[in-house]
């Protein structure tokens, strides 16, 4: 089930009386969070259940939920802590040439020549612009998502052609 759900934010804290929880949400955009209207929480690992949201409050930088079964700061408190996921299928389409980070990860990247540099194993930001983070043959590329780098993403095929910039890799490093 892990492989279907992607994760939005995690509970911090509890919120008053009610059994509302304290979220951090990794997008930023509260707006984006309502369109969740059931979301999951890890119990264990490879656990999870499932809640329906009633209630999202914005309190910046972190917004307030108010979950269907949940009526006590009892029935909270073993949430603190813990992830929370929404189905991959629920998330809203990004604009063309925009990707989910779950979506680049496990790509493969060649040059445009079709040479293969490697895999990309992790994402960073860097509030500039991401960071991939590829397995090469002889150590880690790091690649910055900018337009004179990544030429094109094929999300089909698992492609990610890029163009060499002096500096980013040596030939040797290419598989």
């Amino acid at each position: 089930m892990k492989e279907d759900l992607f994760p939005v934010g995690r509970v911090v804290k509890l919120h008053g009386v009610r059994g509302k929880i304290k979220i951090d949400y990794f997008s930023g955009d509260a707006d984006q969070f309502r369109l969740y209207p059931r979301i999951f929480i890890e119990e264990e690992t490879e656990r999870f259940h499932s809640h329906e949201v009633l209630e999202v409050t914005p309190q910046p930088p972190r917004l307030i939920l108010k979950l269907k079964d949940i009526e006590t700061p009892e029935e909270a408190q073993p949430l603190v802590g813990k992830g929370i996921f929404v189905q991959k299928g629920s998330l809203p389409d990004l604009p063309e040439g925009e990707y989910y980070w779950f979506e680049i990860i496990g790509m493969e990247v060649e040059t445009g020549e079709g040479r293969r540099v490697g895999k990309i194993l992790e994402v960073l930001s860097t509030g500039a612009n991401d960071v991939y983070v590829v397995e090469g043959r002889r150590r880690e590329i790091l690649l910055p998502a900018i337009e004179g780098v990544i030429q094109s993403i094929d999300r089909g095929r698992r492609i990610m052609k890029v163009a060499w910039m002096e500096g980013l890799w040596e030939k040797e490093d290419e598989v």
